[in-house]
C-alpha cells in the first residue's frame, strides 16, 4: 500500500509558537485582570487597554487552535478497498479529519496554487501565520469538493518555495490515476 504524506510542513516553526503562546496568553490575561482590578471609573485608557488585551488574547487562542488542528498533525493519503483515504493525525493517535472517497468517483485533483499576497513584504504576511490553507481540491463526479493537505506557507516570495508541495501533489495525482486505470481495466475484464 503506497502512502502519500504531506512533508512540506515545517513542524518546528509551529511547535515553538504553540509552546510560547500559552505563556503569552497567561501574561495577557494577567494584564487584563490588572486593568480590571484597577478600574475606578470609566476612562478611555482603561477601556482601550481592556479592548486591546481581549483582542490580543483572542488572537492567541485562535492561533493555538489552528496550529494544533491544522499545522502540527501529520497528513497522509492512501488507497484501501477502492477508496482514497485521507487522514490528519495528531500524535499518532487522534484522527482530526478522515475522508473516504471512492476512487472511481474522483473526477479531478486540482492544486489551487499559491495565494497571491495583498502586501509586498514577507513581514506583513506574518499576521496570517496560523491561518490554514487547504491547497489540494478533489472534485467528484457528483459535484462534491474535498479540500486536503494544508499548505504551511501559502504565500511564496521565491520560486523554489513550492517544490516539496508540488512533489506531494504529483505523487497523489499519479497514485489516483494509476489506481483508477487498474480498477477500470479490471471492470472491463
Amino acid at each position: 500500500m503506497k502512502k502519500v504524506k504531506n512533508d512540506s510542513q515545517p513542524f518546528i516553526s509551529y511547535i515553538v509558537p504553540i509552546f510560547i503562546l500559552p505563556f503569552v496568553g497567561f501574561f495577557v490575561g494577567l494584564y487584563f485582570y490588572a486593568i480590571l482590578s484597577s478600574f475606578d471609573k470609566i476612562n478611555f485608557g482603561s477601556i482601550y487597554g481592556i479592548l486591546l488585551s481581549v483582542i490580543f488574547f483572542y488572537v492567541i487562542v485562535r492561533g493555538l487552535k489552528n496550529g494544533i488542528l491544522y499545522f502540527i498533525p501529520r497528513e497522509e493519503c492512501y488507497i484501501e478497498d477502492d477508496n482514497l483515504i485521507y487522514r490528519r493525525i495528531f500524535l499518532c493517535k487522534f484522527i482530526f479529519k478522515e475522508l473516504r472517497i471512492r476512487i472511481l468517483d474522483i473526477e479531478n485533483i486540482i492544486d489551487k496554487g499559491c495565494k497571491i499576497p495583498k502586501v509586498s513584504t514577507r513581514s506583513l504576511v506574518l499576521a496570517t501565520f496560523f491561518k490554514p490553507y487547504e491547497r489540494i481540491l478533489i472534485k467528484t463526479k457528483s459535484g462534491k469538493e474535498y479540500k486536503i493537505f494544508v499548505d504551511a506557507d501559502p504565500y511564496t516570495f521565491r520560486n523554489d518555495d513550492d517544490n516539496k508541495f508540488i512533489r506531494t501533489y504529483n505523487e497523489l495525482k499519479e497514485m489516483v490515476i494509476e489506481e483508477q486505470s487498474k480498477l477500470s481495466f479490471n471492470k472491463k475484464i
